[in-house]
């Protein structure tokens, strides 16, 4: 069986881009992540199912692996039905991947990639915790990948014990402002100060503003702005 890859996703299909897998080409980016090797690319719209279906034919391809998180899940759902009623004998696989963390199934254990990062995020913010704590002198304010979900954050928070952790889905929860998220964090600051220690470190998602309703609204109008701008 022979293995082959199309070089930046997307672009390898409409281009015909695709790199043959085998252990001499693999080697120099063992443990380092497929994204190195053959690259990546965004979403696959409907309009080039088209063109895939003639590579996968083309390329004598019988089983199509896709990694990716829930915009991929929808998509392989899509192509898989489009190869059906086009009689088009090529397989749709997914490899759950989202350091999101935001993929929930009761046949899914875990998605590839939350781990690793939750483990790398966190010994980089306990380095900063501990250059605090040295230094007695320093707030450190460290914004955390997670579009939405404040699951990384989270998971970081349960494993370096930060000062304070903003999850997301509280502020929601209890329909916060931003000014309110800024003096819950302001209240932490003047309590430590009021003991003496004038040092620590805050953990953000970066979906923050998405769950706060003022900036939420704001951001779908602009998402809907730049969508009439694309068409």
């Amino acid at each position: 069986m022979q293995l082959v890859g199309y070089l930046n996703g997307l672009d390898g299909v409409l281009n015909d881009r695709v790199q043959t897998i085998t252990e001499e080409s693999f080697a120099p980016y063992r443990n380092l992540g497929g994204c190195d090797y053959l690259g990546r690319s965004g979403n696959i719209p409907r309009e080039h199912y088209p063109a895939v279906a003639e590579s996968v034919k083309k390329h004598g391809i019988t089983g199509l692996v896709m990694a990716g998180a829930t915009h991929t899940l929808t998509d392989a759902a899509s192509l898989t039905e489009y190869f059906m009623e086009h009689g088009v004998d090529t397989k749709v696989v997914v490899v759950p991947v989202t350091l999101d963390g935001n993929i929930r199934h009761s046949f899914l254990q875990m998605s590839l990639g939350f781990d690793t990062a939750s483990k790398v995020y966190s010994q980089l913010i306990g380095n900063m915790l501990t250059d605090s704590a040295s230094a007695i002198k320093y707030w450190y304010f460290i914004r955390l990948m997670g579009r939405e979900p404040s699951h990384l954050a989270l998971e970081c928070a349960l494993k370096t014990h930060p000062n304070m952790v903003i999850i997301s889905e509280e502020c929601a929860f209890r329909n916060e402002t931003l000014p309110d998220v800024v003096n819950r964090i302001a209240d932490v600051v003047a309590e430590r100060a009021d003991k003496g220690k004038n040092f620590g470190t805050v953990l953000i998602p970066e979906g923050l503003m998405a769950h706060i309703s003022a900036y939420k609204q704001l951001i779908t109008e602009l998402n809907d702005l730049f969508k009439e701008c694309q068409t």
